[in-house]
């Protein structure tokens, strides 16, 4: 849900979406993108809104299907459309001092930090904080309305088998989004004391730009999954190098 394709005849900034322009989007146009998102709503059926994070109570990642199952039997707006999901889980590091960081990096949006892809780290992580992701994708940037709709933080309270502590919060896509559905994004610090980071979205074409280059689009989601998870990899390494000092 990251990011999308760019559209063959982008103009230098448009203000109805597809939001493309040649130059890197401002915090105005992305607060621009967030409130046109806002005051038409989300772009999925709100009824699935948090599904993406309705895995907590299985212990891992087999439930993706599941997931899927669910969103699919609720989806009527949507019932045409083939959802399909990502999901990247990566160990990170281990001890408390790696998790508290990487809750941190959440919350501050640094999985996002990839160059060609942002998010303000001022932006909230609360539900009902907006979010815009910015993108630059063949030398066109792009921007892209979201919702928190679900925030937790859990400590020895959490139902996934072998986690003590696990920190998540997960974005749906709103009007104005060139894709239709929901990213969850979480760390985890296990019995054990390593800790994971895992990225998990469903998602389907919601405009023609993303329909007309949809291998492209997959490929670009596939890419900040990885991406994501190796910027989250170099954070849990510089934790160790603090500890080994």
């Amino acid at each position: 849900l990251a990011c999308g394709v760019p559209w063959c005849e982008a103009r230098r900034h448009t203000s109805m979406p597809p939001f493309l322009s040649l130059t890197r989007p401002t915090i105005a146009d992305a607060r621009e993108c967030v409130k046109y998102g806002q005051q038409r709503g989300f772009n999925y059926p709100r009824e699935l809104a948090g599904r993406s994070d309705d895995d907590d109570a299985s212990g891992g990642s087999s439930s993706s299907g599941a997931i899927i199952a669910d969103v699919a039997s609720l989806s009527h707006k949507y019932s045409r459309r083939r959802w399909v999901e990502d999901r990247t889980r990566a160990e990170i590091g281990s001890g408390e001092r790696t998790y508290a960081r990487a809750c941190v990096a959440l919350k501050t949006w640094e999985h996002f930090d990839l160059g060609w892809a942002s998010v303000d780290a001022n932006t909230g992580h609360a539900v009902g904080d907006g979010v815009c992701v910015r993108a630059r994708v063949g030398g066109v940037w792009m921007r892209n309305p979201l919702e928190i709709v679900r925030l937790r933080g859990a400590e020895g309270g959490t139902k996934r088998r072998g986690v003590k502590k696990r920190f998540s919060f997960a974005h749906g896509t709103m009007e104005g989004h060139v894709l239709a559905g929901e990213e969850r994004f979480a760390v985890e610090l296990m019995d054990d004391g390593r800790v994971y980071y895992e990225a998990y979205a469903f998602s389907a074409p919601a405009h023609a730009v993303a329909l007309i280059g949809y291998p492209l689009v997959r490929l670009l989601q596939k890419r900040f999954h990885w991406d994501s998870a190796r910027v989250m990899r170099k954070i849990g390494a510089s934790c160790a190098t603090v500890e080994e000092r």
